[in-house]
C-alpha cells in the first residue's frame, strides 16, 4: 500500500481488524490490561497496512545503535528514534497512533489517561538484548501509562533467541507479524528481551511506544498468574 493510501487513516482505529474492533474482544482487551496482564492481539490490523509498515522497516538503511546502562539496567539495540530518520510510511503511522481518536480509545480500553504518545521503532540484531525493566519513567509530558509493542517479524526461529520475556507470568514470547501487545505500566510490569544470537538470519522489527499521561500508577499491581487466556487471535499472559 503506497504511503498516500496510509495517510488518509484517520486513527489507528482505521485499520484494526474487524474482529479487534467488536464490542466482546474490547470489553475481554479491557478486563486483561487492567488486571495487568500483558495482552496478545493477533492479526491486529489489515494486511496490507502491516506489510507496507514491514517494507518500511525491512528495507531503511537509517537505523543507529543505542547501547547504555544505568544501575542493573543494560541494553543494545538499534532504533528509529529520531523523526529526520523515519521512512516516509512511519510518519504515518506515527500520526495514526498518536491520533486523538486512537488516545481515547486507548484510554476507555485501559483505564489509563492517554494524552500524549512516544513512538519508535526497534530492530534487534545479533548481539542485541534488553536486561529486566518495568517502563515506569516519568517525562515533562507525563508519565507512561499504557506500552504498545507492535511485532513485524518475518520468519523468525525461536533458537536465533530475541524472546520478549514477560516476567509475571514467566512466558517467553517468540517474535511474530502483525502482533500487537499491550499493557499497562505499573512497577511490576517487568520485562526483557532475550539476546538475539549469532545465527540470527531474519530481523526482529517492532514499532513500539507509550502513551504518556498523568502518573497514576501509585497502589496499582500487576497480576502474577501464569494463568494463559485467549482463544489464538486474543491472549493475555
Amino acid at each position: 500500500m503506497a504511503s498516500q493510501q496510509i495517510a488518509r487513516r484517520m486513527s489507528i482505529l482505521d485499520v484494526l481488524t474487524d474482529s479487534v474492533r467488536e464490542p466482546a474482544a474490547i470489553e475481554r482487551i479491557s478486563t486483561w490490561v487492567r488486571a495487568g496482564r500483558l495482552v496478545a492481539i493477533r492479526n491486529a490490523f489489515w494486511t496490507d497496512f502491516a506489510e507496507a509498515m514491514h517494507s518500511a522497516l525491512d528495507t531503511t538503511d537509517a537505523w543507529r545503535l543505542y547501547e547504555n546502562y544505568s544501575g542493573e539496567f543494560h541494553y543494545r539495540h538499534h532504533n528509529l528514534y529520531r523523526t529526520a530518520d523515519y521512512p516516509d510510511a512511519l510518519i504515518n503511522c506515527r500520526e495514526l497512533i498518536d491520533a486523538p481518536e486512537t488516545k481515547s480509545w486507548a484510554s476507555s480500553m485501559t483505564g489509563r489517561t492517554c494524552e500524549d504518545t512516544v513512538f519508535s521503532a526497534s530492530l534487534y540484531l545479533p548481539g542485541d538484548y534488553s536486561l529486566p525493566h518495568d517502563d515506569c519513567v516519568q517525562t515533562p509530558s507525563g508519565s507512561r501509562q499504557v506500552a504498545y509493542i507492535w511485532h513485524l517479524t518475518k520468519g523468525w526461529d525461536m533458537g536465533w533467541g530475541g524472546a520478549l520475556y514477560w516476567c509475571p507470568a514467566h512466558r517467553y514470547i517468540q517474535p511474530s507479524f502483525n502482533t500487537l501487545y499491550i499493557f499497562n505500566v505499573n512497577p511490576r510490569s517487568v520485562h526483557l528481551v532475550t539476546q538475539v544470537n549469532h545465527e540470527a538470519k531474519a530481523k526482529r522489527l517492532t514499532i513500539n511506544g507509550w502513551w504518556l499521561g498523568p502518573d497514576t500508577q501509585s497502589g496499582e499491581s500487576c497480576s502474577a498468574t501464569t494463568t494463559f487466556l485467549g482463544d489464538g487471535a486474543l491472549q493475555a499472559y
